[in-house]
């Protein structure tokens, strides 16, 4: 049966997904891709992996009645923690959603009480290179007028077809091979990751374990020197190549590869670009990426 929750606002009751309401919203968002990749392939993973840092929350329409199929939101979050520099640990709740209503996302938003807004910091996806002007009132009431413990990254949203992510041939490079990351890896890709502060070892491991991801080994010695993974609802991400083995096609290597391992895992393979990246657009523009969407990533804490 269907879990009620207790997140309720005026809009009606939200209701914790479990296994079995995940398979009818999966075949919901299904007919809203690939636009809503994000919240699809964050519903697609808490149903493959049954993770339990990952949740979703819906509200059916007015209009359904019974098992009817049609909803008016949906909001996917996940948590991962981290150690401060005082040595204290936090919660950083990642959050994508589609809804039929962006008036009603914040409300939403502030009816979840897994969140504590007094406590724990919050990362946002959502569609348009700024925040609707009432998430930004949510944040504001939640977090604080300060610019200092609030940052809006402006991005674009790529993606590659499923169909032509099934039917890439990947490539071969002299001296390399291309394959899944495996645990022992994870502290590599976290050195090497900007945005480490909000993260750990832990998690990144739980990741590599959990979803889909590529890295290229030297054939002489094995040593890693290219990777990129799946970190949702960023997509595809953490993309990274030593510096001493750049210009040798290694990142396209990894991404032909996480790409289709990706769509044979039921996701579309995305990514999201900062607008200022400029690199990286020509990049995946190179690797047949199309542009989705205008998208923004707001991270906020108290």
């Amino acid at each position: 049966m269907e879990q009620q929750s207790q997140a309720k606002n005026d809009d009606g009751f939200l209701t914790l997904a479990t296994r079995k309401c995940l398979f009818r919203l999966l075949s919901f968002l299904d007919s809203r891709l690939p636009e809503y990749s994000a919240i699809h392939s964050f519903v697609c993973a808490a149903l493959l992996t049954a993770n339990p840092s990952y949740h979703v929350y819906f509200r059916r329409a007015s209009s359904a009645s019974g098992d009817e199929e049609n909803y008016s939101l949906i909001i996917g979050l996940g948590v991962e923690c981290f150690v401060q520099p005082n040595q204290q640990t936090k919660k950083c709740w990642t959050v994508t959603a589609w809804t039929d209503d962006d008036e009603k996302l914040a409300s939403a938003y502030e009816a979840i009480n897994i969140i504590d807004w007094n406590t724990d910091a919050v990362i946002m996806h959502y569609k348009f290179h700024a925040p609707h002007p009432a998430i930004d009132n949510l944040v504001k009431n939640k977090h604080g007028e300060g610019k200092d413990n609030k940052i809006c990254y402006p991005s674009d949203q790529y993606f590659m077809p499923v169909k032509d992510a099934l039917n890439l041939q990947i490539s071969e490079i002299d001296g390399v091979y291309v394959k899944s990351l495996e645990r022992c890896h994870a502290q590599i890709v976290y050195d090497y990751w900007p945005y480490r502060e909000s993260t750990t070892v832990e998690n990144i491991t739980k990741e590599i374990e959990l979803l889909p991801s590529a890295g290229v080994f030297l054939k002489g010695n094995d040593q890693l020197v290219s990777w990129m993974m799946c970190h949702l609802p960023n997509g595809m991400s953490r993309l990274h190549t030593l510096e001493e083995h750049r210009r040798r096609g290694y990142a396209a290597l990894v991404t032909q590869y996480l790409s289709k391992r990706v769509a044979q895992c039921g996701f579309v393979p995305f990514a999201n670009i900062v607008i200022e990246n400029t690199a990286s657009y020509k990049f995946f523009e190179s690797m047949k990426f199309k542009h989705l969407r205008p998208i923004h990533v707001q991270y906020s804490s108290k």
